[in-house]
């Protein structure tokens, strides 16, 4: 809901850009229409407000998108370099893994991760390979292989890149942050399934947080041992526990604030049409 949401407000606000630009009618405009009737009524300062939220949320938009294709460009160019073509061939056979599902870099810090958008992949390093034993590496495999499956780098980068771009609406920072930790969680169930027992999957969550290499990157990616970690542990501990959500009221405030402004728009629009 959060997702499909955004989405729309972000077509309307696109659809509003295009048609100021080309002077050519695109479809249905909610925000068209509310700009008609604020200056029919005699507010122009709200299609001033209005215009100003809609360029700056496109240009938020178009920023991010640039710098996420910048970054993943840089990192695939990173990671070829580093590719160790041997350990990635022994690993994805014994995992039965297919043709460019999984890469092994050579590098010394513990890395665990699944990235890519269209044509996800999963990364590990010769540093977390040398750490860990063959029952934790392959919980790691099995976590991260449920996030290539789901294509959850390209969910979790919709999500949180909506949450950004649509900033005024803070409800959806929650919603994002609530979604990367449940998808944390299920990876971390589909490991235990495939494995038999959480023992492996706990102690190496535990043995890279010992090691304090847990780091974060510009591009879209599921880290192993990076979200919502608290609460991943207590899961591990007692899978059965139900965990109660804090829902942010004040978030929630300012949201709702948002909504009932576009909704009081709509309704005098339709009363007055």
């Amino acid at each position: 809901m959060s997702l499909c949401t955004s989405m729309c407000l972000l077509a309307q606000m696109g659809l509003y850009v295009v048609q100021g630009i080309t002077g050519q009618p695109v479809g249905y405009n909610f925000f068209l229409h509310c700009t008609a009737l604020a200056e029919s009524l005699g507010l122009a300062w709200v299609v001033y407000v209005l215009d100003g939220v809609v360029v700056f949320t496109m240009l938020l938009l178009f920023w991010g998108a640039a710098k996420q294709i910048y970054f993943s460009l840089r990192a695939k160019g990173r990671l070829s370099r580093l590719h160790d073509a041997e350990l990635t061939a022994l690993l994805t056979e014994r995992y039965g893994l297919g043709p460019g599902e999984l890469q092994v870099i050579d590098h010394p810090d513990a890395i665990a991760l699944t990235m890519g958008l269209l044509r996800p992949k999963i990364v590990l390093s010769t540093g977390l390979l040398q750490m860990l034993e063959p029952g934790e590496l392959e919980a790691i495999v099995y976590h991260e292989q449920f996030h290539l499956q789901h294509r959850d780098p390209l969910k979790t980068m919709l999500m949180t890149g909506c949450a950004d771009v649509l900033w005024y609406i803070p409800i959806l920072k929650w919603n994002s942050k609530q979604y990367s930790a449940a998808r944390e969680v299920l990876a971390d169930a589909a490991a235990i399934r495939k494995t038999g027992e959480p023992v492996h999957l706990g102690s190496a969550l535990l043995k890279l947080l010992k090691r304090k290499q847990v780091h974060s990157y510009a591009f879209a990616y599921a880290s192993f041992a990076e979200t919502s970690i608290n609460y991943r542990i207590q899961q591990l501990i007692d899978p059965q526990a139900v965990q109660a959500l804090s829902f942010p009221l004040k978030r929630m405030m300012i949201s709702l604030k948002v909504a009932a402004v576009l909704s009081a728009m709509f309704l005098i629009e339709f009363l007055y049409l």
